[in-house]
C-alpha cells in the first residue's frame, strides 16, 4: 500500500479546494476519456450504455482478479460498452476529488482510504452511500466490521457512519527475510523487540544491514511500526480519531520510543551508511538480489518479491510488539456522478464472491472472504498466516499518515532527516507540531 494522507475540512472550504483543483486535475489525469453524455438521460429502469472503471493496481493480484471479474461483467451485459483506465496512486492522491466533481468522473473506481481522500470526497458529496447496496448484497453481514470501518465516514472522519467504499483485500507491513541466509547463519526469527535488536547486531557483525529505503515510504512505515511496539488500540484511536491527546515527547513509549530506536540503530550502524538517499525500489531490489537478508515492507510487495527472488527462499514475520501497521485494503467506490451505480455495485459483489476471493488469494493477494482451504498459492500461504494472527489478535494499527492532511510528506521529510542526523528530538517536534496544528 502505499500510504494514504488524511484529514477532513469543512464543506465550504472543500468546495473551494475542489474548484481550485479542477484545472490541475485535467493535467494530472490527462488521457482519461469523457463520460458519455447520453448516458445521463437513461431512466432508472434502463440499463446504461456505458460503464467506465478506474483502478491503479498494476501487475498485482488485485489487478488480474478485478480484470477477470470485469470480463464476466461484460459478458453478462453485452449491450454495455465497458471501458477501463489505469491510473496511479499519486494521481488519485493529488487530484481525485476534482475529477470526481467533473464530467470525467468514472462509474466505479479504486480510491485511497483515509480522511483526506475517501473521507474528504464523502464529505463533499462526491461518493455514493453504499448502505442500501450493502443490505441488498449482504456485504454488511459477510464482511467483519474491522474491514467495513475503512469505508465508513462521518463528517469526513473514518471509522463510523455511512458506508462510502468497500475493501476487498487486506494488507499489512511486516519483515521479509531471506530464509536461506537465516538457516545458513543459524539465525532465528525474533519474537520480541529485544530479539530484533539482537538480530540486527548479529547482522552488523556479519557485515550485513537491513535493506531500507530511507528516501521513501519505508522510513514512514518503520517509524510507525516501532511506535506500535508498545501501543494499545486505545492509543491508535487517540492518534487516528483524536479521542484523547497524543504524546510526542521523547519519553513517550510510542513515538518517543520509535524516534529513539531509529537514532540508536543509526548510531550502531544497523542501516546502510547512505540510507537517507536510498529509494524503496532500490532497497527492495537489493533484498530480491540477496544483497540484504532483511527488509520491512508491505504485502503489496509480495508478488514482486516472489517473482524476483529465484535464488533463495523467503519468509515473513510480524514486527515484534503489541500492534502491527496494516488494515483492510484501499476502497472500491461509486462516485456520485456515476451513470451506472447498479452495475458498479454488481461488480463490487463479483469481486467479493468466493470465486474471485479465492482467485485473488491464489494470485498472490490477501483476500478477506476466501475459502482458506482453497488457498494454495505459496505467496498467500506465507502472508495469510501472519495476517490471520494479526487479525485474530486485534493487532492492526492502521497507517501513520491518516490523521491529518499532508502528514505523509511531513513524516517522510522528518524521517529521512532523522536517518541522516540522528536527531530524535527534532523528529518528534516536527511530526508532533504538524499533527497538533492540523488536527480537527
Amino acid at each position: 500500500m502505499r500510504n494514504e494522507s488524511t484529514k477532513t475540512s469543512k464543506k465550504s472550504s472543500k468546495a473551494v479546494k475542489v474548484a481550485a483543483l479542477a484545472a490541475a486535475a485535467a493535467l494530472a489525469l490527462a488521457g482519461c476519456s469523457k463520460s458519455g453524455g447520453d448516458a445521463a438521460a437513461t431512466t432508472a429502469a434502463a440499463e446504461p450504455t456505458t460503464f467506465k472503471v478506474w483502478w491503479y493496481e498494476k501487475d498485482t493480484a488485485m489487478a488480474s482478479t478485478w480484470a477477470d471479474a470485469l470480463e464476466e461483467l461484460k459478458a453478462a451485459h453485452p449491450n454495455v460498452t465497458v471501458t477501463f483506465e489505469l491510473k496511479t496512486w499519486d494521481q488519485i492522491q493529488k487530484a481525485g476529488n476534482a475529477i470526481l466533481d467533473s464530467d470525467q468522473a468514472p462509474d466505479l473506481a479504486e480510491w485511497n482510504k483515509g480522511n483526506a481522500t475517501a473521507g474528504s470526497a464523502s464529505q463533499a458529496g462526491l461518493l455514493t452511500d453504499l448502505t442500501p447496496y450493502a443490505a441488498k448484497y449482504g456485504w454488511d453481514t459477510r464482511l467483519p466490521e474491522s474491514a467495513l470501518l475503512y469505508g465508513r465516514y462521518t463528517d469526513g472522519l473514518m471509522g463510523k457512519g455511512n458506508l462510502y467504499g468497500l475493501s476487498t483485500y487486506g494488507e499489512y507491513v511486516s519483515w521479509f527475510y531471506n530464509k536461506d541466509y537465516f538457516t545458513k547463519n543459524n539465525l532465528t526469527v525474533p519474537t520480541t523487540p529485544e530479539e530484533l535488536d539482537a538480530l540486527l547486531a548479529t547482522l552488523k557483525s556479519q557485515g550485513q544491514t537491513m535493506a531500507l529505503g530511507g528516501a521513501g515510504y519505508q522510513i514512514v512505515h518503520l517509524a510507525y511500526a516501532l511506535a506500535l511496539t508498545n501501543a494499545s488500540q486505545q492509543w491508535v484511536s487517540d492518534f487516528q480519531f483524536f479521542q484523547n491527546p497524543v504524546d510526542f515527547a521523547p519519553t513517550s513509549k510510542e513515538w518517543g520510543y520509535a524516534a529513539a530506536k531509529i537514532a540508536d540503530w543509526k548510531k550502531k550502524g544497523y542501516f546502510d551508511s547512505k540510507v537517507s538517499g536510498i529509494s524503496p525500489d532500490d532497497a527492495v531490489a537489493a533484498f530480491e538480489a540477496g544483497k540484504n537478508p532483511l527488509i520491512l515492507g508491505g504485502t503489496w510487495l509480495d508478488d514482486g518479491i516472489q517473482k524476483a527472488t529465484v535464488g533463495f527462499d523467503w519468509g515473513k514475520f510480524q514486527n515484534p510488539g503489541a500492534l502491527s501497521v496494516g488494515s483492510a485494503g484501499n476502497l472500491l467506490v461509486i462516485p456520485s456522478r456515476s451513470k451506472a451505480p447498479d452495475l458498479a455495485a454488481e461488480f463490487i459483489d463479483l469481486v467479493l464472491s468466493t470465486k474471485y476471493q479465492n482467485e485473488l488469494g491464489n494470485s498472490g493477494g490477501l483476500p478477506l472472504l476466501a475459502d482458506a482451504a482453497a488457498l494454495t498459492n505459496p505467496v498467500t500461504v506465507k502472508s495469510y498466516s501472519v495476517f490471520d494472527s494479526i487479525v485474530k489478535n486485534n493487532q492492526l494499527g492502521m497507517y501513520p499518515d491518516w490523521p491529518v492532511p499532508g502528514y505523509y510528506e511531513t513524516q517522510l521529510a522528518a524521517g529521512t532527516k532523522l536517518l541522516s542526523d540522528g536527531d530524535a528530538a527534532a523528529y518528534l517536534k516536527t511530526i508532533g507540531d504538524f499533527y497538533e496544528q492540523n488536527k480537527p
